[in-house]
């Protein structure tokens, strides 16, 4: 689709060759030759390149190359030296990628002692695409391994700030969207990140995009009575006027439930009041009201509930079938309530402040804690006001980031409720962190900033 703009008012090889040679020379002749299953015959590189021993390949001179060397005061390395660091470097990335294609079967299909022994010494290739699927795997404390990959939108980097990243439930898209009023998509491979369509939006800065619980639509927020709802599949845009009844005249933070069978979805609006609304009509189902402004909202995918937290400091749940208060409690600590986030399962939920500290608590503990109950880890990592707070889809992984100082992200291991020390670095080029979000299953972290790009990694636990 091309780039569309609507007003206000919303108008619109693979090779199979063998090179069998004759018996004469061993393996010992020739550097390239590979042992047959016969003894005495060989099997004969298909090409070799007679310059690679002459060549010279400068890694320091530029970044792409410099993963390749073993220290930092390596320059020059041969052409067989570099062949063989790239190879290493492809099987370092692709661990778990089975390679059986590219060995040489025995004659009559049977499987050596040898082969078996080599099979069974380790059970990566046999657990690897399970554990992918189930994720049952523990994640590791104290170090996290990443691999950063194209940035997500360099196909169409944004002309702002980047206020929303998210990720598409199937995990092969993503959105992007933002101060530059426009709301883009793109195909996410790691490897191009294809933009697929984009959307701008007239007098209609961004400041909240959401897909809805099935996939199918967009909805974008804005400092205005009205938004509106893009159609993944076609690119057609809806304009949703108001709700009828309310004259709330900023719609600017949205929260949207996910997971199957998702059918809320909540917009704040003034004194206190969320509106409840259809994800499927958009219309208007009920209110929820709180005794403060509200800074942010979650919905539990679990358990049916909502949760709020407001300015100053109250944390609300409550249930969405009976539209009852289930809990309410002061976040130990906070001066002023900034931002929240829940993991998937519900066990656990987290808020941050103005003053950058982070309160992790047990869902069930909080509920029964009384007006007051103890969180089961500070975290003081940050100094500045949370904007961003976000778990990962099996809860092992917890975002903090504030767009106050530059590079002020933090990955946190939830089981064991410490910071990764290793990653980010001083060098990793967040800039000023405005919007972030996981994929579905972990695979890959999006990271927005003030510059307008987004970052992609990729998590190599979950890849």
């Amino acid at each position: 689709f091309a780039t569309t703009n609507f007003d206000e008012h919303g108008s619109s090889e693979k090779g199979k060759n063998e090179a069998k040679a004759a018996s004469g020379g061993g393996a010992g002749d020739d550097p390239f030759a590979l042992e047959g299953p016969e003894e005495g015959k060989t099997l004969q590189a298909a090409w070799v390149d007679e310059h690679d021993e002459t060549i010279e390949v400068n890694v320091a001179a530029k970044g792409r190359l410099r993963k390749l060397r073993k220290d930092e005061d390596e320059t020059m390395l041969s052409g067989d030296v570099y062949v063989q660091r790239l190879r290493d470097q492809f099987k370092k990335i692709h661990q778990a990628n089975d390679d059986s294609w590219a060995t040489i079967p025995n004659e009559g299909g049977e499987a050596t002692d040898e082969g078996a022994k080599q099979l069974l010494a380790t059970t990566r290739g046999l657990l690897a695409s399970s554990s992918r699927r189930r994720n049952l795997a523990a994640l590791p404390e104290k170090e996290i391994r990443v691999l950063r990959m194209k940035d997500l939108n360099i196909d169409a980097p944004s002309e702002a700030v980047v206020r929303s990243v998210r990720f598409h439930p199937n995990g092969e898209v993503a959105l992007t969207a933002g101060f530059d009023k426009t709301v883009r998509l793109f195909q996410v491979d790691g490897e191009r990140n294809p933009k697929l369509f984009s959307i701008s939006f007239d007098g209609f800065p961004i400041y909240s995009a959401e897909f809805t619980g099935d996939g199918a639509q967009v909805v974008c927020t804005s400092r205005r009575q009205h938004f509106f709802v893009v159609d993944v599949a076609d690119g057609r845009v809806q304009r949703v006027p108001g709700i009828k009844g309310r004259r709330d005249k900023s719609f600017e933070k949205l929260a949207m439930e996910s997971g199957p069978g998702a059918k809320y979805m909540g917009v704040v609006g003034a004194h206190g009041n969320l509106l409840v609304l259809s994800q499927q009509s958009k219309q208007y189902l009920f209110g929820l009201k709180v005794n403060a402004p509200i800074s942010s909202v979650v919905f539990g995918e679990a358990k049916n509930c909502v949760y709020m937290l407001c300015e100053t400091g109250e944390v609300y749940t409550f249930d969405l079938r009976t539209r009852r208060c289930l809990s309410r409690h002061f976040d130990e600590g906070a001066v002023k309530g900034t931002s929240m986030a829940c993991s998937k399962d519900g066990s656990t939920y987290a808020c941050g402040s103005s003053s950058g500290v982070v309160n992790i608590y047990d869902s069930k503990a909080a509920a029964g804690g009384g007006p007051r109950p103890s969180p089961l880890k500070t975290l003081m990592n940050i100094t500045t006001p949370l904007d961003t707070l976000r778990f990962n889809h099996d809860g092992q992984i917890m975002a903090m980031a504030s767009s106050r100082a530059k590079d002020c992200l933090r990955l946190v291991h939830v089981p064991s409720r410490t910071v990764f020390a290793n990653w980010p670095t001083a060098k990793t080029p967040l800039h000023n962190v405005s919007a972030m979000d996981f994929s579905p299953k972990s695979r890959f972290c999006a990271i927005g900033n003030a510059k307008g790009k987004v970052l992609l990694y990729r998590l190599d636990h979950y890849a």
